[in-house]
């Protein structure tokens, strides 16, 4: 397949999927050949890129290489399983699945049948992050925060799984050692569901994570900071910019740098990341196994909110 375009349709034209749509016309190598949503709405989309547009999923079956599903996480699994029974590769947005046993459903299936599975955890196509990744050695401790005002579009998981799940992944993906502990708090505002939660992880080589999350704040932020041995990283998702601050071996001070960052839409990057790993059978930076693994956390994170919860009076 590497000298031919992969044929890719996209399954859910929300608010992120039309982003998807929009970005596999442009992509080298990809083809956009349908558009299924449940809401006709999505029709027009279809219309504007000239391609056919279907309500059910099933209908895009023999005519696709492979899809990205951006619909409801609750459907996730579902849709997942169908079309990797079929032999299409696929994407799946964040959280990869529901439960714990449906990723873990999808992580032997991809394994039985050697096709590419990618999660889509963003912020791993940060640009900032991507050149944090080389600059991180021992993480001593890690703060993350991630806020923004409310949107009532989602609603079907709390912000664990919409937003702090993000951060987890990052997190693991930069510490790479075993969790010994969890402590989490979180309560529900707005929705039925946590909208705000901060978790407290530490890890078995010794670092701690703070992490928190809230979809009712008046600013959007989304930063990271990393301390380890003589220096510590300030992140900026939104930005993409990292400042590092490091000793002096000359003197006592510290010396502050910007660094030189290559900015780019991280989701332009992680559909051409898509593409790439289907046309050169290579495996994919966010693999099911770290949907799994980041998912495991969050699952872990939200029995403690939930036990921790207070008692409505």
């Amino acid at each position: 397949m590497s000298t031919q375009e992969v044929k890719i349709g996209v399954i859910g034209v929300g608010h992120l999927g039309q982003h998807h749509a929009r970005l596999l016309t442009e992509i080298e190598g990809a083809k956009l050949v349908g558009i299924c949503d449940v809401n006709e709405a999505g029709r027009e989309l279809a219309e504007k890129y000239s391609v056919p547009f279907y309500n059910n999923y099933r209908e895009l079956e023999g005519k696709v290489d492979a899809v990205t599903v951006v619909v409801p996480t609750v459907l996730h699994h579902e849709i997942a399983r169908y079309f990797l029974e079929r032999n299409v590769h696929t994407f799946i947005e964040k959280p990869c699945t529901k439960t714990l046993d449906e990723a873990n459903d999808l992580v032997s299936l991809a394994g039985k049948k050697q096709l590419t599975l990618q999660v889509g955890h963003v912020e791993r196509f940060n640009a900032a992050i991507l050149k944090l990744q080389s600059l991180c050695e021992s993480p001593r401790f890690i703060e993350c925060q991630r806020m923004g005002p409310f949107s009532p579009r989602i609603q079907d998981v709390g912000v664990v799984q919409d937003l702090m799940i993000h951060d987890i992944d990052i997190v693991l993906s930069l510490v790479r050692s075993p969790i010994k502990h969890i402590d989490a708090v979180g309560i529900p505002v707005l929705t039925d569901n946590e909208d705000i939660a901060n978790a407290h992880i530490v890890f078995e080589n010794g670092c701690i994570a703070n992490l928190t999350a809230s979809r009712i704040s008046e600013e959007r932020i989304r930063k990271l900071r990393i301390f380890e041995l003589d220096k510590y990283c300030s992140l900026d998702y939104a930005n993409q910019a990292i400042t590092l601050r490091r000793k002096s071996n000359l003197e006592e001070k510290i010396i502050r740098e910007e660094l030189e960052v290559h900015k780019a839409e991280p989701l332009r990057l992680e559909l051409e990341h898509f593409i790439s790993c289907i046309k050169e059978r290579k495996k994919p930076l966010v693999t099911i196994e770290d949907g799994k693994n980041a998912l495991e956390v969050a699952v872990e994170i939200l029995e403690q909110v939930k036990h921790n919860l207070p008692a409505r009076r």
